[in-house]
């Protein structure tokens, strides 16, 4: 099974958005509901790439529920090493977002830093 170059490309395009909510409380109540879609997205995927990301989505998650900043900007630093990673053999045409999306993962792991 694969994922479609649609469903990705909606994805990326919401998340992407939503991550430049600068309202770190309100960014984090609606993370759970875009980490659900992403691994949804993800297990329809097949590779080592995709089951790290998605074990790094739901450690993620239950940080999250934890509301322990340290834990969670490791993660999201953890997650936008990934996701970087992952954009080495991507299709061409999301490798833009790609970066963006590591990119707003690790500014925020920054910001949590300095909380």
């Amino acid at each position: 099974m694969s994922i479609s170059h649609s469903d990705s490309a909606k994805q990326f395009e919401t998340t992407i958005a939503a991550l430049g909510i600068e309202d770190l409380d309100q960014l984090a109540a609606a993370a759970p509901e875009k980490i659900d879609g992403w691994i949804q997205l993800l297990r329809g995927g097949s590779g080592a790439s995709y089951d790290t990301l998605i074990g790094d989505l739901v450690a993620l998650k239950g940080y999250l529920a934890g509301n322990d900043a340290a834990q969670i900007s490791a993660s999201l630093q953890t997650l936008a090493e990934h996701t970087n990673a992952l954009a080495d053999g991507a299709n061409p045409i999301f490798l833009d977002s790609l970066y963006k999306l590591g990119q707003k993962l690790s500014d925020i792991a920054r910001q949590l830093k300095q909380l």
